[in-house]
């Protein structure tokens, strides 16, 4: 049986605690105790960031960009189970030993994988799969697709066991529900407000007597033409013929977030928005507020300590490590995975997922950057931590990359990237909003900026981005009209231009760049706001 987003969130005692700390208004939830305990977070003689403050008491104050208020964003729910939360350790409940034989294998650990479906779950969780030592081949994904179920194996490392990819191009692993639905519930209520700043978490409606806290709802913003034209969007060209940035009036952004609170017409949200609204822009109606309902969506589903095997350089067949999408509160853990033409995708039913130690290599390559490349992790959805994980010798790859609209908060934390062609931090279209990019260490840029008419016209690929005490090669960090992206305590080359950028109608300006080549204190961003939001035991949970 598939849970909706809201049961899942409920499906630990753990988590029940820490969803708990969560519902508060992000403004409002800085307790003293926290704060005094989160005080080692800022490091030893760091330099003080403009934006992110220490406020006198151990907490966090944020420096607004303007008079609307717009602010650096609370990245904190990013994660398995909305942040601070560990991941579960399943119990065993049948094992698998490979059989030399591609069919057989994948017919066996499916069979497993019902097996352990079927068990009755305990805390959300049903049970682990265990792989034996060993070598595993795959012609085909293997499907997690039941609430509670875990693949794990026997280790990454030496030893431990090996899914080695055959037969045509596939993915190794799928992990979600096979599709997903959000159904809308009752009628839209239009915002009222004629601005909404970037990083606030309070909205005012037309008529609030609809909801309560503990409401599901779904923000959607419509994109108009005026603001299409503001964006200096409405430009692109290439090869001689006009591109589509996003569509006016049917393009819309959503994010799913949950009502902590009403008062009057003031609703509160769990999670801050990660772009601003302006109606001035947007027009009237154009940007609403509406209870939902989740269908199809699975739930605490895991993949870990597995080792997967590509082919050399390619080997002309295009394989991929992992697919995640209609799920929620999943994960992959230690994985290392070796010689795969696509990397990790995230779907845009992607949420509140974790991606830790899954670390991608490559044998050396030399190729040139030009053309299309692939992605090492390509994130659609929402609320996803890629966490201590990394890139060595891709081939003609971004490291990372959001897509299409993709609302924020996502998170990329201590992450190492070393190409032997190219490789970039590279948001790679049409405005996706709220990336953190937080202690990253990469050969290559972090550009997060306008891409012009490069592809299909990707346009402005990241607003309201921050690049937090990372390292690259270059930084292109640029301002989009009415809005931002940060470089703090990050060094690199600076520039306003994303790298081989082509047809950009007007040049952009530099972002918001403080404290260049000089760290800043908190040493993390993403753990000193987990620190503030849940407390120090949060950090630890997570492995800090």
């Amino acid at each position: 049986m598939k849970h909706s987003i809201k049961r899942l969130a409920l499906a630990t005692a753990a988590a029940l605690a820490c969803q708990a700390a969560a519902a508060a208004p992000f403004q409002a939830i800085r307790h003293d105790t926290f704060a005094q305990s989160c005080q080692a977070l800022w490091g030893k003689n760091a330099a003080r960031s403009h934006w992110v403050k220490d406020d006198g008491r151990g907490g966090l104050a944020y420096a607004p960009l303007n008079g609307n208020g717009d602010r650096i964003m609370d990245f904190s729910s990013a994660g398995y189970m909305g942040g601070g939360v560990a991941l579960p350790a399943a119990s065993v409940k049948a094992t698998v030993k490979p059989s030399g034989n591609a069919a057989s294998d994948l017919a066996n650990i499916q069979t497993a994988i019902a097996k352990v479906a079927a068990l009755p779950a305990v805390n959300g969780v049903r049970g682990a799969v265990l792989l034996a030592p060993g070598v595993f081949l795959l012609e085909s994904p293997i499907q997690l697709a039941s609430d509670g179920v875990v693949l794990r194996g026997s280790g990454s490392g030496a030893g431990g066991t090996v899914l080695k990819a055959q037969g045509a191009g596939h993915a190794m692993l799928s992990l979600g529900g096979a599709s997903a639905s959000l159904t809308p519930v009752g009628s839209a209520a239009a915002i009222a407000d004629g601005y909404l700043p970037s990083g606030g978490d309070t909205l005012h409606v037309a008529d609030a007597s609809g909801f309560k806290p503990g409401d599901a709802v779904m923000i959607r913003r419509r994109a108009s033409a005026e603001w299409i034209r503001f964006m200096d969007m409405d430009q692109l060209v290439r090869d001689g013929k006009p591109q589509t940035w996003i569509n006016a009036g049917n393009n819309n952004e959503i994010w799913l977030r949950t009502v902590t609170a009403v008062k009057g017409s003031q609703l509160t949200l769990d999670i801050p928005l990660s772009d601003s609204f302006d109606s001035g822009y947007l027009g009237p109606n154009s940007a609403s507020v509406q209870k939902y309902q989740a269908s199809g969506i699975a739930g605490l589903i895991g993949a870990e300590h597995l080792a997967l095997e590509g082919l050399p350089n390619g080997g002309g067949t295009d394989y991929g490590v992992a697919n995640l999408d209609n799920l929620t509160d999943g994960w992959l853990n230690d994985i290392q995975a070796h010689n795969f033409t696509g990397g990790v995708v995230v779907g845009k039913q992607g949420r509140r997922l974790t991606l830790e130690k899954v670390a991608l290599s490559h044998d050396h390559n030399h190729v040139d950057c030009s053309g299309a490349k692939a992605f090492e992790f390509s994130i659609a959805g929402s609320q996803v931590l890629v966490d201590r994980s990394a890139s060595t010798g891709s081939k003609k790859s971004f490291y990372y990359a959001t897509q299409a609209q993709a609302g924020g908060p996502n998170v990329l934390l201590n992450f190492t990237g070393r190409a032997e062609a190219c490789g970039n931090i590279e948001p790679h279209q049409r405005w996706a909003t709220g990336l953190l990019v937080d202690n990253a260490d990469i050969s290559g840029a972090l550009a997060l900026g306008n891409r012009g008419a490069d592809g299909s016209g990707h346009g402005w690929s990241m607003g309201w981005g921050v690049a937090w005490n990372s390292k690259a090669d270059q930084l292109g960090i640029a301002a989009p009209p009415g809005a931002t992206n940060w470089a703090i305590g990050s060094s690199g080359a600076l520039t306003p231009n994303v790298p081989d950028a082509q047809g950009v109608p007007v040049p952009p300006k530099l972002g918001a760049v403080d404290s260049a080549n000089i760290r800043v204190g908190p040493d993390s961003l993403y753990l000193m706001q987990l620190c503030q939001r849940l407390g120090p035991q949060a950090v630890k949970n997570i492995g800090y």
